[in-house]
């Protein structure tokens, strides 16, 4: 099962806070958490294959209204 860490920067006037709750809301998102300096909030996602793993960023992560941008690091562990 594929794993990939989604960097998330919120739009201008969204509070971290109100990002993590619909974020977690999304099934293929396992932890989320606030974090420090260039990006506002890191999503840590698990899915069954590649596909998914693009539908769930492009579909419904960057869909979320709070949303500005993201990067996503995809885990090499076997």
């Amino acid at each position: 099962m594929p794993k990939a860490y989604v960097l998330i920067v919120a739009k201008k006037g969204v509070q971290k806070d109100d990002l993590l709750e619909p974020l977690m809301s999304i099934d293929e998102v396992k932890e989320a958490y606030q974090v420090l300096w260039n990006f506002d909030v890191v999503a840590k996602i698990v899915v069954k294959d590649i596909r998914q793993l693009k539908h769930t960023i492009i579909s419904k992560i960057r869909q979320l209204p709070e949303v500005e941008k993201t990067v996503t690091l995809i885990s090499a562990e076997s």
